[in-house]
C-alpha cells in the first residue's frame, strides 16, 4: 500500500473515532515531511502528565520502553516513523493499532483526550532528547 493511501486511511480512522474534530488541516503547501503538528495537542503540564501516566500504563514498560526510547517496539521520540510521523497519524496508530504488527488498538481503553495527551507527552520527550543532543 502506498504511503499516501496509508495516510488517508489513518486520517479517515482518526475522524471515525472523534479525532477529526480537532484536526487542523494544513494547506497543500505546508504539508510535507517536516509537518508534524497537524492537530491541536494539549500543552499544559497536567495533560502531559496524564499522557506520561497512560503511556507508562499501556505502552512504556512492555513495548516502547521508558519515555518512548524504544524496546521491543520502535523508539517513539527519535523522529523516525514507519507509519507516519504527523501528530494525527501517531494518534490514529495509538487509537486504532497497526494492522500486521504487535501494535494493538487503545481507542477503547483511552479517551480521545488521553490519546492526544500521550502524543503530547511523546513530543515533549522528543524535544528533551533533541535538546540533549545539541
Amino acid at each position: 500500500m502506498k504511503r499516501s493511501t496509508v495516510s488517508a486511511v489513518c486520517f479517515a480512522l482518526g475522524v471515525a473515532i472523534g479525532l477529526g474534530s480537532v484536526v487542523s488541516r494544513l494547506s497543500a503547501a505546508e504539508e510535507g515531511a517536516e509537518a508534524v503538528n497537524d492537530i491541536a495537542l494539549p500543552t499544559d503540564a497536567a495533560s502531559i502528565e496524564v499522557g506520561k501516566t497512560r503511556f507508562g500504563e499501556k505502552c512504556g514498560g512492555f513495548c516502547h520502553g521508558s519515555g518512548g526510547k524504544g524496546g521491543r517496539a520502535p523508539c517513539l521520540i527519535c523522529g523516525k516513523f514507519k507509519r507516519g510521523g504527523k501528530d494525527s497519524q501517531i494518534a490514529a496508530n495509538i487509537a486504532n493499532g497497526v494492522e500486521g504488527t504487535a501494535m494493538g488498538a487503545f481507542g477503547g481503553a483511552l479517551s480521545k483526550e488521553e490519546v492526544l495527551a500521550v502524543v503530547a507527552y511523546l513530543r515533549s520527550e522528543q524535544k528533551k532528547k533533541e535538546a540533549e543532543s545539541q
